[in-house]
């Protein structure tokens, strides 16, 4: 409600997720408040992928017509960009 009113460009489990840790944070909610939600929560927690798993079997042919790209972009990119930072951490102030 508070991103559609303010018309903000984020996604809104984001906005909710930055509330509650700031909540959180401040000591304005306790965690032991949560107990019993976030309990149920993760014991239901198998049924939030269901819609997820019927999206993937429904453009199982999408994903298998851009495979290669998918591939590339799990493991070729991931590790650029470890090799790339591993190069520009190496010469920073603590160098061996």
């Amino acid at each position: 409600m508070i991103v559609a009113f303010y018309a903000l460009s984020m996604p809104a489990p984001l906005l909710g997720m930055l509330i509650l840790f700031g909540l959180l944070h401040w000591r304005l909610l306790r965690p032991e408040w949560l107990d019993s939600a976030a309990q149920n929560l993760i014991k239901y927690l198998a049924f939030f992928f269901i819609p997820v798993g019927v999206g993937v079997l429904n453009h199982l042919d999408l994903l298998l017509e851009n495979i290669f790209l998918i591939s590339i972009l799990l493991f070729a990119l991931p590790a650029v960009v470890l090799v790339v930072v591993g190069k520009f951490s190496s010469r920073g102030r603590y160098r061996d």
